[in-house]
């Protein structure tokens, strides 16, 4: 994919492909967002209305900062997670300045299941779990991920892949 590439946390090797990747759905930052939008409205109201009064200036740009700063603050968080799932391995990476990725091979993971609160089907979002060999519990939670059930499918689908004997 196209925005994947030159990620030095990603390690392809020969044949490898990426069948899908992603982050959790913009629409769980959403409120934040908002909030932030109102605050900077606001705070510009502020400023606009009570512009000759230095207190109240000062008082709109901080609402106006709080505000930046809270939408901000809202898309680093969602965009310091991806998940990637290829021909061969699963990798979640967390992080912007710090990193950390978890890299599963496809050939170790048992079962893949998903989940959605009612909230969560009306926004189709929810949380994608992997259980691998030799675990009893869960290993990895990718959670918000927009279309679960389409990413069960290509897991379904790429680990039916990989159990099935070769041809040759």
């Amino acid at each position: 994919m196209s925005d994947l590439q030159g990620e030095d946390w990603l390690h392809l090797t020969d044949g490898e492909e990426v069948r899908w990747s992603g982050r959790p759905a913009l629409v769980t930052i959403l409120p934040e967002l908002l909030a932030g939008v109102v605050l900077v409205a606001i705070g510009v109201t502020v400023i606009a209305l009570f512009s000759g009064m230095s207190a109240a200036v000062v008082i709109g740009l901080l609402v106006v900062l709080s505000g930046l700063a809270i939408a901000g603050l809202a898309y680093l968080r969602w965009w310091r997670l991806m998940y990637v799932i290829t021909t061969q391995e699963i990798y979640v990476k967390e992080g912007l300045v710090s990193r950390d990725v978890t890299q599963i091979r496809l050939d170790r993971v048992q079962n893949t299941t998903y989940n959605q609160s009612v909230l969560q089907r009306l926004l189709s979002i929810g949380t994608v779990v992997l259980y691998t060999a030799g675990s009893g519990t869960m290993d990895v939670e990718m959670e918000d991920v927009p279309r679960p059930e389409r990413v069960v499918g290509i897991l379904t689908g790429l680990l039916d892949e990989a159990r099935r004997p070769n041809a040759e």
